[in-house]
């Protein structure tokens, strides 16, 4: 072996940890308010992060909070709020548009509720 192939071995190596362990992040969780009213509003937001990097998400209706464990290396929690607004649901760091709160279903309109 060559001092050429000593340096592209050690290359190949310390790339390959960076990869590995990157790929290995430590699932993290994340609790937030998240806007909604109903059963139907709980569907659909646990639905809406039925994606990959998502290991669990579960809303609480009645404390309309949001606990997600995810994995950071796929997901972060800036795409997570975003996801939720997508499908039309303030959370506790974003705002969804108005175009998009205009697609939820008619008994989730939590703007127009007192309590939410």
């Amino acid at each position: 072996m060559n001092a050429y192939s000593h340096i592209l071995a050690a290359i190949l190596l310390t790339l390959g940890a960076a990869t590995s362990h990157a790929q290995k992040a430590k699932p993290l969780t994340a609790s937030f308010w998240v806007a909604g009213v109903c059963s139907r509003c709980e569907t659909t937001i646990e639905k809406a992060l039925d994606t990959r990097g998502i290991i669990t998400a579960d809303y609480d209706l009645k404390a309309h909070e949001l606990t997600v464990v995810f994995n950071p290396s796929k997901i972060s929690e800036a795409d997570i709020h975003v996801l939720l607004n997508e499908v039309g649901y303030d959370t506790a760091s974003s705002r969804c548009t108005d175009e998009q709160y205009s697609r939820t279903h008619s008994c989730c309109k939590y703007r127009e509720m007192s309590d939410h």
